[in-house]
């Protein structure tokens, strides 16, 4: 069947039906609640309304260069209320729980993620190496920046805006050099929604770099992971997959992945995906619904009432 659009292809009958099809909401946040630059309208009230209708709301996002904090600020910009840090899951966090997993003393990591995720590796006791480099490199500081004193168990690579060549390298040196130390991934998106209009293009093509040079497959823990999948499950007690609904902006990252996890799937075409491109999309990549945005849920709770 093909996607339909909860407002206009939907009787006031299916859309009863529709709500009550589900009882978790678990949103993308980029591209769906705003964009990396600006914002849309009314999605901070349609989250209010998903909670009026006794709904349990939460996010999950594939951007771990904010902070807990600013997470919260941009929730309250837009009005959204009684939004917590622990219903929001993002690459630093899906990281530090698999990181957890592994059960290994004195674990130490080599960083390729941002400030604000690093810190969270500090906040958990995480032994980490990064690389901040201000200085103008040569041939000759590059080779010291690239020594490898102590080995790592792991390199960690996400989103990170200040990444360079010399820590794509260095993460490169610790793997060849350990046949042992782990690739684990987060974010892998390949295009980014900053603004209205203006998508740009995402870190995948970096981890590929890695990869390539060091023929090591990495262990992705963004969207759309299956490994993700699970830890929601777990962490959202979610035990009935199909009476969750996964609302996203892109169709592999976001639809692909709900579908795969046994949740109903909604696209929104506020972000960075088309409807032409929705029609397009292979079966597996087609929403069960779309929405202009996630605002088209304040109109569709008055045609309901």
């Amino acid at each position: 069947m093909a996607p339909r659009h909860i407002l206009h292809d939907l009787s006031v009958t299916e859309q009863r039906s529709f709500v009550d099809s589900f009882d978790t909401v678990i949103s993308d946040c980029d591209g769906v609640i705003w964009l990396l630059v600006g914002w849309i309208p009314g999605t901070g009230d349609a989250i209010n309304a998903l909670k009026n209708a006794g709904k349990c709301v939460k996010f999950v996002s594939n951007n771990s260069f904010r902070t807990g904090e600013q997470y919260m600020e941009k929730f309250e910009h837009i009005g959204a209320v009684n939004v917590q840090d622990d219903d929001i899951v993002h690459p630093a966090k899906s990281i530090v729980r698999y990181l957890s997993y592994m059960n290994q003393p004195e674990l130490r990591v080599y960083s390729l993620m941002s400030l604000e995720a690093n810190e969270m590796l500090r906040k958990h006791n995480i032994e980490y190496e990064s690389l901040q480099i201000k200085e103008h490199l040569t041939t000759a500081t590059l080779v010291n920046y690239l020594a490898i004193e102590r080995p790592v168990d792991a390199v960690l690579f996400d989103i990170n805006l200040d990444m360079s060549y010399v820590e794509l390298a260095k993460a490169i040196r610790h793997l060849q050099l350990n046949e042992n130390c782990k690739l684990i991934a987060g974010g892998s998106d390949i295009i980014m929604p900053l603004a209205e209009n203006l998508n740009v293009a995402g870190f995948y093509d970096f981890l590929q770099h890695i990869s390539r040079y060091t023929n090591r497959k990495a262990i992705f823990l963004g969207k759309p992971a299956p490994i993700l999948g699970d830890m929601l499950k777990e962490m959202f007690n979610i035990h009935t997959p199909q009476r969750c609904l996964f609302v996203g902006d892109m169709l592999v990252q976001d639809i692909q992945f709900g579908k795969m996890c046994g949740f109903q799937s909604l696209l929104v075409l506020s972000g960075s995906q088309t409807k032409d491109q929705m029609i397009a999309a292979s079966p597996e990549a087609q929403p069960d619904y779309y929405a202009d945005s996630l605002a088209d849920f304040i109109q569709l709770f008055k045609n309901i009432q």
